[in-house]
């Protein structure tokens, strides 16, 4: 692109922008970071999504990174298409931060800052900050101490190690930050499936079908591009339809995993499109916004199983929820390193009117394009691990609801990634009285939802 900045100067003082609003401070600008995975963990599809996901992540804010990739006949990734990990990796790196210093090396001494271990076999890197992860399953292991071993899995799922990668690069940024170790994440394995610290090592079970039906994702920046990032490495199957008229700039690249140099300038809805292209969900981009999209496809047109609803610009959650949805499920990030997570199912759990109040009139809404005065405006997080994280919370969520026993969790889950996340909240929320998803009723879903794939999961008294 011929506005890309021609400089490291001008490219940082873009990119860097939002991570040093909610840093408060610039130290990591300055830190030098390796990852280092042994031979055995780097030929398994689990240590290999780790390493990939890790390198991603520090390549949004880290400047010097090494990554210590032993000679190996790895196990190709097939969703991903992968021949050459160690290619990948830095071309990754690269597309994200064309000025940063990323090297690959096999062995032999490094010196630097931060040094993430992955693997239950990985090695400490003498005169370095250690942080060490793993993965299997749905399970997330994070230390500071010594490497986890955690008992293999049979199966493709490798969420938990995109979830082990998100602690571990999250870790090693508070390191770089010089926070009070009171901040930094606890120790420990965090179970992704029931969103909590694991105590046993007991797994859920993956499902056997993987297709999630025809999804409707409203945003695609951040965490919605995260959220297929995850649901492209989970093997979801289905169509998807991404809505965002925003393009990708270069204040962009520091907390997406899928946005890079190669798609500034795109719009988010074809920059998502095409990373999802070769995938088992089939994208249709929509170079729209929320209320173009509904005046051009009217909402009795829709035959969406699920909604998404990931931006929240322009008051799209509550002309959303105006609409009748189905299914939604969702997540976001925090001005204070907050993530949450959301599930919204008629007739059962609050709505997004209920999760995301504004003041509204009852004349507003009568029109699902009407101003909505909102009282106050939030600034994302725009952290890469935080983004990352959110958008693996949905992809998690899509693939619970294939099994039985689904909703498993809470429909609100907060994790705070300024603390320890020692404890996370969690709870079922329920609608407030005299809310507008009250009065949309049985009658109103029928008409709209009553197809759809999850309409069992619908609940009216």
């Amino acid at each position: 692109m011929s506005d890309f900045p021609a400089s490291a100067e001008e490219f940082y003082a873009l990119r860097d922008d939002r991570t040093n609003r909610c840093s408060g401070s610039r130290s990591y600008q300055r830190t030098s970071c390796a990852v280092c995975v042994s031979e055995a963990t780097a030929a398994t599809p689990a240590g290999q999504v780790m390493v990939l996901a890790a390198a991603n992540l520090l390549s949004r804010w880290c400047r010097r990174v090494t990554i210590v990739l032993p000679p190996t006949s790895v196990h190709p990734l097939l969703r991903l298409g992968i021949a050459d990990l160690g290619e990948l990796i830095l071309a990754q790196m690269r597309d994200a931060d064309p000025f940063g210093d990323f090297v690959i090396k096999a062995d032999g001494a490094i010196a630097v800052e931060i040094a993430l271990g992955i693997g239950e076999d990985a090695c400490f890197t003498s005169n370095a900050a250690n942080v060490f992860i793993n993965a299997s399953g749905w399970h997330a292991a994070v230390s500071l101490e010594r490497p986890f071993e955690l008992p293999p899995t049979a199966g493709p799922n490798w969420l938990g190690a995109i979830a082990a990668a998100c602690l571990g690069v999250g870790q090693a940024f508070k390191i770089a930050l010089h926070m009070p170790a009171m901040h930094f994440v606890r120790n420990g394995v965090f179970d992704l499936f029931q969103l909590n610290w694991s105590h046993d090592n007991g797994h859920a079970s993956w499902p056997p079908e993987l297709h999630v039906g025809n999804v409707l994702m409203v945003g695609a920046g951040s965490v919605g591009s995260a959220a297929a990032y995850c649901m492209r490495f989970a093997g979801l199957a289905g169509s998807i339809t991404i809505v965002d008229k925003d393009r990708v700039k270069v204040e962009n690249l520091n907390r997406s995993a899928v946005f890079g140099r190669g798609t500034v300038g795109l719009t988010k809805a074809d920059a998502v499109a095409r990373f999802l292209a070769s995938s088992a969900l089939t994208p249709t981009p929509v170079d729209l916004w929320w209320h173009e999209f509904l005046k051009q496809r009217r909402r009795s047109s829709f035959d969406f199983d699920v909604w998404l609803p990931l931006a929240n610009e322009g008051n799209v959650r509550l002309g959303m929820q105006h609409n009748v949805p189905p299914l939604m499920v969702h997540a976001s990030t925090t001005a204070n390193w907050g993530v949450n997570h959301g599930r919204h199912m008629p007739g059962r759990d609050d709505c997004l009117a209920d999760r995301f109040p504004t003041e509204v009139s009852a004349e507003s809404l009568t029109c699902a394009t009407a101003e909505v005065v909102v009282l106050e405006a939030g600034v994302d997080a725009a952290l890469p691990f935080a983004s990352l994280f959110a958008g693996l919370l949905v992809a998690a969520d899509l693939v619970r609801a294939q099994l039985s026993g689904y909703p498993q969790v809470p429909n609100f889950a907060l994790f705070d990634w300024f603390g320890t996340m020692e404890s996370i909240q969690a709870w079922d929320r329920k609608p407030r009285p005299g809310c507008i998803c009250q009065d949309q009723g049985v009658a109103f879903h029928d008409q709209f939802n009553g197809r759809t794939r999850y309409r069992n999961l619908f609940r009216f008294e």
